[in-house]
């Protein structure tokens, strides 16, 4: 009960606390709109240089850390057989080091997702004058397609994949998705960092069933990524062997500083536009703490990153993989970021890219709390955390 209500708690005010803030400064126009649709590019501050800098030196710094963990104190991973740093289901490295199980034929479902992926991308592409229902409808079936073309692949690659072997929990993961982003939505209201140019003639209704479809595809496919680099025996414990840090009490000062930042979001809205990522994680990995949950950082005294670095990598793939898709789709939506709008890589500041570091391990964050209210034996079906694993599998 304790725990729940923890959970329950920080889930409340992820919502309570932007609107106490923005209640305090004052909502921007159409705040309580719907369909919660921005038209026109919001006003922001100015290009500044060196706030570019520093997005692009923690770019830069994340490049690095990924590419020469070596370099960042990270011990060389364990020899296959010397420890069972079993990560999840697909590849197993037991005490006599098997061989990754070879390659199964390509499943019916990734057949057919491979196909709802191209087609979808043809049509979202093509601008082939067809009527507006099969041109602004692309999103969800092309985001299906390629879940079901990527469980596929890792299932042919590894013999097991998240719809084979967790499929509760992968079938959960899209409702407990479009809740998920629709809070960032709501969050989006105060800072206003990207918004739809696109004239949708989409009615309550219509919008908010079809944005929940959409939405429903976030937490999968960074999930299926996730998944997919973890089959890869060299990168599931490319990072298990790091520094221990240790921070003091460190769950409840994550879930202040989640709880202080965002009440102040709504009031800062420019120079707090990046904490509309950073702020949810810290107060839920700091409730997740308070609460007894394994959350993705509590490896990290144990010298374990993987359950924080994997997700974020995760996220950062499929955040190319939005933006690319986007760039040429109608609908589509657009950035007003402050002080970083140069340098685009389609429609997204370059160094805008460094948002989704922190967006994976947040839909971790996500993942686990929303799920922890669910009874135990649905919990049981899901992906969970344990001193030798690695979330999200």
């Amino acid at each position: 009960m304790r725990k729940r209500l923890v959970i329950a708690s920080a889930l409340l005010l992820l919502a309570v606390l932007p609107l106490a803030g923005g209640g305090w400064r004052g909502f921007p126009e159409g705040f309580f709109s719907f369909p919660p649709l921005i038209h026109h590019k919001p006003l922001h501050a100015p290009f500044s240089a060196p706030v570019f800098a520093v997005f692009a030196a923690f770019g830069a710094f994340a490049v690095l850390l990924f590419l020469f963990p070596r370099r960042f104190g990270f011990a060389p991973p364990p020899r296959p057989g010397s420890e069972n740093p079993r990560a999840c289901p697909v590849v197993e490295l037991g005490p006599s080091s098997p061989p990754v199980p070879p390659p199964r034929p390509f499943p019916l479902r990734g057949r057919l997702g491979l196909a709802l992926m191209l087609a979808s991308w043809i049509l979202a592409w093509g601008r082939f004058d067809l009527p507006g229902a099969a041109e602004q409808h692309t999103f969800f079936p092309l985001w299906l397609g390629f879940i079901l073309t990527l469980d596929g692949w890792v299932f042919r690659r590894a013999g097991a994949s998240l719809f084979s072997d967790r499929r509760p929990a992968f079938l959960l993961a899209f409702p407990v998705s479009a809740l998920s982003w629709w809070y960032f939505e709501f969050l989006n209201r105060s800072v206003q960092n990207w918004w739809y140019p696109d004239r949708m003639d989409f009615g309550p209704a219509h919008y908010l069933v079809y944005s929940s479809l959409c939405f429903s595809t976030v937490l999968p496919s960074i999930f299926e990524i996730h998944s997919a680099l973890e089959s890869f025996p060299v990168l599931r414990v490319r990072f298990s062997r790091g520094p221990r840090l240790r921070i003091p009490r460190a769950a409840p000062v994550f879930a202040a500083l989640g709880a202080l930042l965002l009440l102040l979001i709504p009031l800062f809205p420019d120079p707090l536009f990046f904490a509309t990522w950073v702020a949810p994680l810290a107060l839920l990995a700091g409730a997740l703490g308070l609460a007894r949950v394994e959350s993705p950082f509590d490896s990290i005294p144990r010298g374990d990153w993987s359950p924080v670095l994997l997700p974020a990598l995760a996220a950062l793939a499929c955040g190319f993989l939005w933006e690319l898709w986007n760039s040429g789709s109608s609908p589509h939506w657009e950035y007003a970021v402050p002080y970083l709008d140069r340098f685009h890589l389609f429609e997204m500041p370059a160094v805008g890219y460094t948002g989704y570091l922190p967006f994976g391990p947040v839909c971790a964050c996500f993942w686990l709390a929303w799920t922890a209210l669910l009874p135990k034996r649905v919990q049981g079906a899901g992906f969970r955390i344990k001193p030798d694993r690695v979330p999200l599998s």
